[in-house]
Parts: structure tokens; C-alpha cells; sequence
């Protein structure tokens, strides 16, 4: 194994900080918990699959895998294939697996937004709902199957929640998703199709760098899926990295040899993924202690996340606003925030108005501060003019403007734009927020994120 020293981690949490991460993993591999055992998934699912179909697998050297049940139950008589993806569901549903703790660990570094998951359960999607919002259904969840191309509601920047998309098919009664090689053979001769592909997902995977974790990946899968996702001569000269975590993949000598010789932009890391999600995480919680970027560890400016409220104030109060950023953030809402305290620049400039045009609310933080003369031309009076022109074209009673005053400062007072004043302020004496507050912005946010989804 090659040594991971501080730039790999350095580079891998940048390039997570920028928003240029998809996260590829497979659940077959990870350990989970039954019973007060062990097991790894796809182990666990094809064992209780034998058993209720009566099959034997006493032969078989190494864990038992679905394809071992699979290809014993199809040699009996008058066996139909359709009918293992119901039994399948059922032993799956029967069995209640709680997420494994890589994929908790993996759904706590929050800024990975678009997940690929090559498994058909959902414990991908359970762990970062119970991560990111508390338990409840909040997710996006897209599937793909060759009968139904379904694909991204947006291109990868304009997501507007934690997306996970089952690109072999998601688990159900019809036999619409992957649970042995030939399935995965026939969605692999789908993906082919131009008009079946989903094209913005494969945008994201060829134009980002590519996190793959635990994925059961062959020499011919590997190879195959790298090139369909990069859309290119694996050997071309490319700007994006693949980080191939798993330790089959490190012990495959034919694999490392190609991706050696031919894609120099590959590289695989053989740790086991549990180990590396656990790092993972322990170091993004160490540059965000408080899960907001901050200015001495992120980017200087976020990156625009649909529908995230967007948080404007005076430098001089950032500290005592960042606790209002935190509160939010811990109850599963998205936030703008910015802590660069840069002198401007036209990148940043058009990134905090990116930021701005993507929002569902936008809190100006009110104080002496806001009120100093001095203060009349700096930066937040940019956010604040052009919050009350996005204001002006929505309808009189939308909800976007949330005004907080966080010292004496008189609430509907003060030197504001006119819309803040038509709207309901709230008062956050010395920055602390209150049930009331988190209750009132939760609210809006969930009522302008569901009409979105909707939509």
C-alpha cells in the first residue's frame, strides 16, 4: 500500500471543499451487524437467501456470494429467475440492517452532495438521512434501470438535496435492478445507449473527481467503468482523480498494471473502506469542528447549493453569526455562509452572487455594525441591495427575506433596504438562537424545498 501522507488528504478534503467529489460506493462488501455478528452484506443477504430457498452452499470456499445462489437456484427445475428479486427484497427487508458505520462516516462529511451507489439497498440513503436530518426521508434518491432511464433533476451544481443515484437499480419486486453478473452485464449494454444514459449524472462523473469505495469491481468492471464515466481515452491527460479504495482492487496484479500503464489519473488505495471512511471523516470534522467551513481551514468561498439560506453580514460580527450558522446547520439546514473576509475579487464576487441567486432565504444579520456610517460601503450592502431586487420579483407574500437584529439595534428600524422592512424580523439578543427561531426558518426552508422538489 502506498503511503497516504498529509497531500493526499490535503488534496482529496480541497477538492471535497469545492464541491468536486462524487462519492461511487458499493454496500456488498461492508460489514454489517446482525444478530450480534458480523457479516459482510452481500454474505449476509446470500445466506439467507440460501436458506429460504433451500439451497446449499457447504462447498462453496470463501463467503457465499448472491451470484452462488443465484446461479444453484436457476440449475432446478421449472426455476424462474423473476422470482428471486422478490424473495431477495424480502430477506432484505426481513433482515433490518442498520447503515454500516463507513457509510455513516461517509454521509458526516457533508459537503459530498452527489452519492453513486452501485448496491440496491438503501442504506446509503438511510445513513446520510439520519446524519444530515435527523432520521427523516429528506434524501433524493434516483434509480436507473434499462426500462427506465431516469436521470439527475439538474446538473450537478444545482442539486438542491443530498442525491444518491442507484445506477444498477434499486430493490422492489420487479426485476428491475442487479443481483448477479448478468444483470450487471445487461445494465453495463444500457448505459451504452445514447438515448438510455443519463446524461447529467455522467456529466458529473466525467467532468469531477471520483471517490469509489468498497466497489466490487473486476478487472473488466474497473476498467470499464472508468472509461464510461470519463468519456475518454483512459490515457488522455486529464485534470480529474479517481481514488480506488479497496484492497481487492490493490491485490488484482492485472488490474494495477493497466491502470499503471494506461491510467496514471487512477489511484488505488488498499485500505479496507470502513478504516478509510473513519479517517475520512475524522479529518473533515477536524477542518469544519463546527460542520461550516471556516476561514482557516475551507475555500474562500462555498460553493452555490440550491436552496441553501444564505447568511449576510458585517465582518465585524462574524464570530457572534457563525453560532447562528451552526445552530442551523445542526438542524439539517443547508447554509450559505461565508467566513473569507476577502478584500473582493471578481471569482469570489460572482460566487457570493451565485450563492445568492440559489437561495431559498436570505438572513441579513442586523447590529451597530450594519448601522456604522463608516460601514455604508462595505460588501454586505452588495448582498443586501441585491437580495432586495430578487425580493422585488417574487410574489408580495413569498417568503425570502428573514431579518434578524442581534443587539440593541431597533427591530423595523435602522438603515435597511425597504423590503427588509415589510418582512418579519426576529430578534437574537447577542446571537443565541432560540427554538422559535430554528423552528421558523426550518419551516420555510422545508415548505420552499418541497415545492421545489415538486416541481
Amino acid at each position: 500500500m502506498e503511503e497516504l501522507d498529509e497531500f493526499f488528504w490535503s488534496d482529496l478534503l480541497d477538492y471535497i471543499d469545492e464541491g468536486r467529489v462524487v462519492a461511487v460506493t458499493d454496500n456488498g462488501l461492508l460489514p454489517v451487524s446482525q444478530d450480534g455478528q458480523i457479516f459482510g452484506f452481500d454474505a449476509l443477504v446470500a445466506t439467507r437467501l440460501a436458506e429460504r430457498l433451500r439451497i446449499g452452499l457447504s462447498e462453496i470456499d470463501g463467503p457465499p456470494r448472491l451470484d452462488d445462489v443465484v446461479s444453484r437456484y436457476l440449475l432446478q427445475p421449472r426455476a424462474r429467475k423473476e422470482d428471486l428479486y422478490v424473495r431477495t427484497s424480502q430477506v432484505v427487508r426481513d433482515l433490518a440492517i442498520e447503515p454500516p458505520q463507513a457509510l455513516l462516516d461517509l454521509a458526516a462529511v457533508r459537503r459530498l452532495d452527489l452519492f453513486v451507489t452501485l448496491s440496491f439497498d438503501g442504506l446509503l440513503t438511510r445513513a446520510i438521512d439520519v446524519i444530515r436530518h435527523g432520521g427523516e426521508a429528506r434524501t433524493s434518491v434516483v434509480t436507473f434501470s434499462p426500462n427506465r432511464a431516469d436521470d439527475l433533476p439538474g446538473p450537478r451544481d444545482r442539486l438542491n438535496a443530498p442525491t444518491v443515484f442507484h445506477l444498477l437499480g434499486r430493490q422492489s419486486s420487479a426485476p428491475e435492478w442487479v443481483i448477479c453478473d448478468e444483470d450487471r452485464l445487461e445494465f453495463l449494454h444500457a448505459l451504452q445507449d445514447d438515448a438510455r444514459r443519463p446524461k447529467l449524472l455522467f456529466d458529473a462523473l466525467r467532468d469531477d473527481h471520483l471517490l469509489l469505495l468498497g466497489c466490487r469491481l473486476p478487472d473488466w468492471l474497473a476498467r470499464f467503468f472508468l472509461r464510461a464515466a470519463k468519456n475518454e481515452r483512459l490515457s488522455a491527460r486529464r485534470e480529474t482523480v479517481e481514488y480506488l479504495v479497496d484492497p481487492q482492487a490493490d491485490r488484482d496484479p492485472g488490474l494495477k498494471a493497466f491502470l499503471a500503464d494506461f491510467s496514471p489519473a487512477t489511484r488505488v488505495v488498499a485500505l479496507d473502506p470502513t478504516v478509510f471512511c473513519a479517517e475520512l471523516r475524522s479529518r473533515w470534522e477536524q477542518r469544519h469542528p463546527a460542520g461550516v467551513a471556516s476561514a482557516a481551514s475551507a475555500p474562500a468561498v462555498q460553493r452555490a447549493v440550491d436552496g441553501a439560506v444564505f447568511i449576510s453580514y458585517s465582518s465585524q460580527d462574524a464570530a457572534a453569526v457563525h453560532g447562528i450558522a451552526q445552530a442551523l446547520d445542526a438542524a439539517g439546514i443547508d447554509v450559505w455562509f461565508d467566513r473569507s473576509q476577502l478584500q473582493g475579487g471578481d471569482d469570489w464576487e460572482r460566487q457570493i452572487r451565485r450563492g445568492l441567486e440559489a437561495s431559498s432565504l436570505f438572513i441579513p444579520v442586523i447590529s451597530r455594525a450594519t448601522q456604522d456610517p463608516a460601514r455604508r460601503r462595505d460588501f454586505f450592502w452588495r448582498e443586501w441591495m441585491a437580495a432586495d431586487d430578487r425580493a422585488a420579483g417574487m410574489a408580495p407574500d413569498e417568503p425570502f427575506l428573514v431579518p434578524v437584529v442581534i443587539d440593541d439595534t431597533p427591530a423595523y428600524g435602522g438603515t435597511v433596504p425597504d423590503r427588509f422592512r415589510r418582512a418579519q424580523w426576529m430578534t437574537l439578543p447577542g446571537a443565541q438562537t432560540t427554538d422559535a427561531f430554528i423552528s421558523h426558518v426550518r419551516g420555510l426552508y422545508r415548505q420552499i424545498s418541497s415545492r421545489s422538489c415538486r416541481s
